[in-house]
């Protein structure tokens, strides 16, 4: 099965008791972008305040860490807790 890549990605937040819309991911030549939605903005909840500050417009992770993804996002990503397995040994 071939998968069609994602242009763009709408990230929701949770926020009492509904859903609002936090902004939208995207990646171009291998860089990620990241922009707040306006609604969110207006909300003024700070997510991520040292890497993703409240601001509009485009925003890029500029060190590299998580290939260039914020870490607010990466933390929701899969990774290997509760992979492992016990060999015996």
């Amino acid at each position: 099965m071939k998968l069609k890549p994602i242009e763009l990605l709408h990230i929701k937040f949770y926020h009492q008791g509904k859903h609002v819309s936090l902004g939208r991911l995207a990646m171009k030549a291998d860089r990620i972008y990241f922009e707040y939605d306006a609604a969110f903005l207006e909300l003024n909840l700070p997510v991520s305040p040292f890497k993703l500050p409240l601001r509009s417009g485009v925003q890029v992770n500029e060190d590299g860490v998580f290939d260039g993804l914020f870490g607010l996002f990466n933390d929701s990503l899969p990774d290997g807790w509760g992979n492992c397995y016990w060999t015996g040994q």
